[in-house]
Formats: C-alpha cells, sequence, structure tokens
C-alpha cells in the first residue's frame, strides 16, 4: 500500500470518530462532586483522629493510669467506708450550669452533612469551588438528612440547604412553589421519586436577595429526581 493511500485511511477514520458525549459543563459538576466527598471525608477523619490523639496522649501522659483505680481502692479502703453517708448539700442561691445544646448536633435534630447529599447538591450549583466545604445545616426536622453550602456571589452572600425528610411529611405531587420564609429567605418543598419530603432552603447573609432565588424551584426539581 503506498503512504498516501495509507494517509487517506488515517484521515477517514479520524472524521469518523464519535462525537464525546460530556462537555465542560459535566467536566465541573464532577469536578464539584469529587470536591464535596473529599470534603465531607476530611472533616469526618480529623474528629477521629482527634480523638486518637487525646487518648494516647492520655495513656502516654500519664492522665489516665489503667492500675490507678486498683491501687486507690487498696490504699483508701477505710476512708471510704467512713465518707459513705452523702456530705449536707449547702445552697449558694446560684442556678447550676446546665449543658446547652450545640448548632448542629444531634440534639438539636441536624447532624453532620450527609455525604450524598452534599454530593447532589454541589453539582447544582456553580459557586461551589474547591475551597468550599458542606456544613451542618441550622434548622432540621429531627431525623432528616441534610447538607448546606455557605456561598458568596456576586450577587449576594448566603447559603443553600437541602433536608431530606420522612416520608409521611411529603407533599403531593404538581406544580413547585417557592414561599417566603422569616429570615428573608425562601424554600421550596418538593416529593423526590423515593416517596420523601425534599426542602431546598436559601437564605442571605446581606442586603441582597438569597443565592439562586430564581432557580431553586429547579434545582428542587432535578434532585428531587434523583434522590
Amino acid at each position: 500500500m503506498r503512504e498516501h493511500e495509507l494517509a487517506e485511511l488515517f484521515r477517514d477514520a479520524a472524521d469518523s470518530a464519535p462525537e464525546a458525549t460530556f462537555d465542560a459543563g459535566d467536566i465541573a459538576k464532577a469536578s464539584r462532586r469529587v470536591t464535596a466527598r473529599r470534603r465531607v471525608g476530611a472533616a469526618g477523619g480529623s474528629l477521629l483522629a482527634l480523638a486518637v490523639v487525646a487518648g494516647g496522649v492520655g495513656f502516654g501522659t500519664g492522665w489516665v493510669d489503667p492500675q490507678s483505680s486498683n491501687r486507690a481502692d487498696s490504699a483508701s479502703s477505710g476512708a471510704s467506708e467512713r465518707a459513705s453517708e452523702p456530705a449536707p448539700r449547702v445552697s449558694t442561691g446560684q442556678r447550676e450550669p446546665s449543658v446547652l445544646s450545640v448548632p448542629g448536633d444531634r440534639s438539636a435534630g441536624c447532624g453532620p452533612p450527609d455525604p450524598e447529599l452534599a454530593d447532589s447538591l454541589s453539582e447544582q450549583l456553580p459557586a461551589v469551588g474547591d475551597a468550599s466545604a458542606p456544613v451542618a445545616a441550622r434548622q432540621c426536622p429531627t431525623g432528616a438528612r441534610t447538607a448546606s453550602f455557605q456561598l458568596r456571589t456576586e450577587q449576594s452572600n448566603g447559603n443553600v440547604t437541602v433536608i431530606l425528610g420522612s416520608a409521611s411529611s411529603a407533599p403531593s405531587e404538581g406544580e413547585v412553589e417557592p414561599r417566603r420564609r422569616g429570615d428573608n429567605g425562601v424554600q421550596v418543598a418538593v416529593r423526590t421519586g423515593s416517596g420523601r419530603e425534599l426542602i431546598l432552603r436559601s437564605s442571605s447573609d446581606s442586603s441582597g436577595p438569597p443565592p439562586y432565588e430564581g432557580e431553586l424551584a429547579g434545582i428542587a426539581q432535578r434532585l428531587a429526581g434523583e434522590l
């Protein structure tokens, strides 16, 4: 086969190559999904590492001695018998401190950010960059899964939160109608494909409008189709 015939065959093969099935937008969405997943994993790993280090320091420095309880029992058996009766309580007239619930913890109804929800929400929010990390929602029903992102755009600053609740509170299928909240925010409630309630909230931290206010209904419907 001659050289020019071989060159024509290669040109024909290149011309008949199929078109790409993805574009720059798909690549950006995938990048945001990976970033959100890494941020959630890093946050969980940091808490675990802190607990391990704290335990190791306690045993290594003598703060926690496995044999200390045995020595204390043998040395103070007589003293413990004499002190078995409780001492009289003296009232100081002051209220004892109580444990306050930390915003976003389990006692307040919201747990840590859900990785799956963070992945799905980050794909719908172009403002979520490499430096953005999902945070716990400020308010949510007990037992709900949540994810929230603090956003800074050219028009406004605020946060967008997705809440996946139970099937018992899911609205009926129909047109999605955003409604105003008391905190100058807006939210949309839709029914997911699995029959659960999905709430998408947007709140402003400035005098501007809530982030993605005009796109909230469309984002909620796309999330409902995935979940």
